[in-house]
């Protein structure tokens, strides 16, 4: 049988690739990517759409990206989600399933939140529940992440996982950055955020009940309605390129509501198993109604703190400041982002000979809080400062170019109910085509070689948005080829990086260790693309000048050059390896509080 940490060598036959699919277990994955993806987008990119609405510049457009930081600093309270039991809901679920749980009604209530603000005249109440969103969505992700680590057999089933959860985490992506532009096209935003929430929390519904009788139902019913909504926009989407009352506009259009009524059928069959569901008590857990209520008030308090915590926050900072007299411009603030992206690389480069020096029985590598950290860096020895510099710069074209991609379409003169049909709606599913041939070709050919593949064409992906500001919004044709073109380089080289960072961690330390890696990988990017508004008025010709065409024309084309070395470290990853064995191979860590995982 495959060790745990060792890749199965044998090539597999198409018919074995496809079977690893059907496990249980990848079942799992997609209801789990789905709740990860749908408040992605919620936070910044279709918000950025309202934002550019309300004429808010692409400075502070750019600046609310940052928000995503949350996703970047979680392994500052990843190992209270490691170790400690959410009263009432770790007795129901386990102590993985209840985290998960709590950050799904953070996000719910968040997203609620937000969509009884208004930009223009609170932007500061936008910005609380943008980042409200954002931390309850990066909590998600570490229960998320630590459960798939543990549930892979090995290094190449990290790919199938990793592909399972893109492929939910994308039909997540259709409702939050196409259907949501599509409803707020229609309706207004505030009805696409409560939308959006009434739907988390059915997916929050669903994880709740997985393991009951009836549970598998009720989440094959929720799934039949994502893809069928998902599929019935998709076709609505593909109509839009063809002139109104042309055959193939016809029959996409049919073929649209054709889904839409798989989508009733499905939503009646979703409300009888749930029924059937919640009536059933779960096996093999100490479900009680009580304790359910003790762990919902547990989630509404963690998400009230963390919202007080943030306002008062929010309100000192500025104060602060004024009181030093110390005053930022915009392009002050993006040099000091900058500076601050480089500082963890500084840091650890600082700390590696000193973890190097420590002996095995050192009592630090035995510590529950500090182990996860230096446990990795102890292994690796300078090949870590590799690895993170890889793992740094992987994305960083990607995420660099992500955040200007709707304003730029909405500055080409393209409506919200425009950019959801192409980019949000259409595009996720083109993502699909990336995230098959990922998974594929990290079986087929091996997960390092995969990686040179996915660096190169994540940039060439992305240079397609300097051709596209350049055309007419009268068609949505170039939209179409553009977004195509970049989604499937995106999905493509964001599966195979999620493997190749799930197969450096060491298993003991499985949720921590890879916050530390998904941390450091959108860290120093997502500072970075904090300042592509500003970049964008430079290019345009000074910061605070309005944006111009050939402004965000070039600043595509730098963030393209921005994936240069990645491409360039890419060829080294099969080097990126331990030369010691972690000391808690052959034994567990200490654990502090007991519970189900």
């Amino acid at each position: 049988m495959t060790s745990a940490t060792e890749p199965d060598s044998r090539q597999r036959s198409f018919g074995e690739t496809l079977k690893e699919f059907a496990k249980p277990k990848m079942a799992m994955m997609l209801v789990l990517g789905f709740t990860a993806g749908l408040p992605f987008l919620l936070y910044f990119s279709t918000l950025s759409v309202w934002l550019k609405e309300n004429e808010i510049d692409e400075a502070l457009i750019g600046f609310f990206s940052w928000f995503g930081l949350a996703y970047s600093f979680k392994f500052v309270w990843a190992p209270l989600v490691d170790r400690f039991n959410p009263p009432g809901l770790a007795k129901i679920f386990g102590r993985r399933r209840a985290w998960i749980f709590v950050a799904q009604i953070g996000v719910a209530l968040a997203m609620v939140g937000l969509g009884f603000t208004n930009p223009a005249a609170s932007l500061g109440a936008t910005a609380l529940f943008s980042f409200l969103i954002a931390f309850s969505s990066a909590t998600q992700d570490i229960g998320i992440d630590a459960w798939r680590i543990e549930a892979a057999a090995n290094d190449d089933e990290q790919a199938t996982l990793a592909a399972a959860y893109q492929y939910g985490y994308k039909v997540g992506m259709v409702l939050s950055g196409g259907v949501a532009l599509v409803i707020a096209g229609v309706a207004n935003f505030p009805v696409a955020y409560w939308a959006m929430a009434a739907t988390m929390g059915l997916g929050a519904l669903v994880f709740a009940i997985w393991d009951r009788r009836f549970g598998i139902q009720a989440a094959a019913a929720a799934g039949i309605i994502l893809l069928a909504v998902g599929l019935a926009a998709a076709f609505g989407a593909f109509a839009g390129i063809f002139e109104a009352g042309a055959l193939w506009a016809v029959l996409l259009r049919a073929l649209s509501w054709l889904f839409y009524g798989v989508t009733a059928i499905g939503a009646v069959g979703f409300v009888i198993a749930v029924t059937l569901a919640l009536r059933d008590r779960p096996e093999g857990s100490e479900f009680s109604f009580r304790g359910l209520i003790l762990g919902l008030g547990f989630a509404v308090a963690v998400f009230l703190g963390v919202a007080v915590f943030a306002a008062l926050l929010g309100f000192a900072l500025p104060k602060l400041f004024g009181l030093l007299g110390i005053e930022m411009s915009k392009g002050d603030v993006a040099k000091t982002a900058i500076y601050i992206a480089a500082a963890p690389i500084l840091a650890c480069a600082i700390s590696i000979p000193f973890i190097r020096r420590l002996k095995a029985d050192a009592p630090v590598m035995r510590n529950p809080t500090f182990a996860p950290f230096i446990d990795f860096f102890w292994r690796h020895g300078w090949i870590a400062l590799l690895i993170l510099l890889f793992v740094s710069a992987y994305r960083l074209s990607d995420i660099v170019m992500g955040i200007m991609a709707k304003p730029a379409y909405t500055h080409m003169g393209y409506d919200a109910e425009a950019i959801g049909i192409v980019s949000g709606t259409y595009g996720p599913w083109i993502i699909f085509v990336g995230v098959a041939l990922a998974g594929l070709s990290a079986l087929k050919f091996g997960l390092r070689n995969t990686l040179v593949i996915g660096a190169v064409v994540s940039v060439l992906g992305n240079l397609t948005f300097a051709w596209l500001v350049n055309q007419s919004s009268e068609s949505l044709l170039p939209l179409f080829l553009a977004v195509t073109a970049d989604n499937i380089a995106g999905g493509y080289a964001g599966t195979v990086f999620v493997a190749f960072m799930s197969t450096m961690v060491a298993k003991s330390f499985a949720g921590t260790q890879y916050a530390i890696f998904s941390s450091i990988y959108s860290l120093g990017p997502k500072l970075v693309a904090g300042t592509s508004g500003v970049m964008v008025e430079f290019f345009s010709g000074g910061v605070d000048t309005e944006a111009t065409v050939a402004g965000y024309s070039q600043f595509f084309l730098f963030a393209g050059a921005l994936g240069v070395p990645a491409i360039i470290l890419s060829w080294f990853a099969h080097r990126m390896k331990p030369d010691r064995e972690s000391v808690f191979d052959n034994a567990p860590p200490p654990v502090v509080a007991e519970g189900k995982a």
